[in-house]
C-alpha cells in the first residue's frame, strides 16, 4: 500500500524534530531568510527548493539520543 509507505516515512522524518532547534542561518551578524517556493511538482507531491538553515541539538541528552539511534 503506497499510503503505508508514505505514512511510515513521514513518522521517521518528523519524530526526531523535537530534539533539534532549527533556525535561520546567521552570517556576519545578519539573519538570512530563505525564499521558499515550491519545486517542480511530481505527481501530487511538491517539495521546497533547497535552502540553508541551522540545525543544532537542543540539549546534551538530545545529542545522546540521536547518536544512540545512529549507532
Amino acid at each position: 500500500c503506497t499510503g503505508l509507505v508514505l505514512a511510515d516515512a513521514s513518522i521517521c522524518t518528523t519524530m526526531p524534530l523535537p530534539t533539534f532547534d532549527i533556525s535561520k542561518v546567521v552570517g556576519n551578524g545578519v539573519e538570512s531568510t530563505p525564499e521558499i517556493e515550491p519545486r517542480v511538482r511530481i505527481n501530487t507531491l511538491s517539495q521546497p527548493k533547497l535552502f540553508k538553515c541551522s540545525i543544532k541539538p537542543r540539549s546534551a541528552r538530545a545529542t545522546e539520543f540521536v547518536q544512540r539511534d545512529i549507532n
